[in-house]
């Protein structure tokens, strides 16, 4: 599992974000997130994890864990799809 400053590093990086840009955002400094990156520090307070998993565009569980949160839409996609595949076997 990856450690938690490299989650934060490759979601910056595939969200195209600079580390200069998100730290901005966040309210910090480039050095404070850098540190973070390097698993050096971390983080403090559930305000600024929820502002970062935010502006990273992910589940704050994604962010901490690494996990894939499903969302209910997620969820509903799937099944319909699959309700669309069975019509489908059904009507053959």
């Amino acid at each position: 599992m990856k450690k938690f400053g490299e989650r934060i590093r490759n979601l910056r990086k595939s969200r195209g974000l600079t580390i200069y840009e998100l730290a901005m955002r966040l309210g910090i400094s480039r050095n404070t997130l850098t540190l973070w990156e390097r698993g050096e520090k971390e983080p403090y307070g559930i305000t600024l994890l929820e502002d970062m998993a935010d502006v990273l565009q992910v589940p704050l569980r994604n962010l901490l864990t690494g996990e894939k949160e499903m969302r209910i839409e997620d969820d509903l996609k799937s099944l319909n799809e699959r309700v669309a595949r069975l019509e489908q076997i059904i009507r053959v």
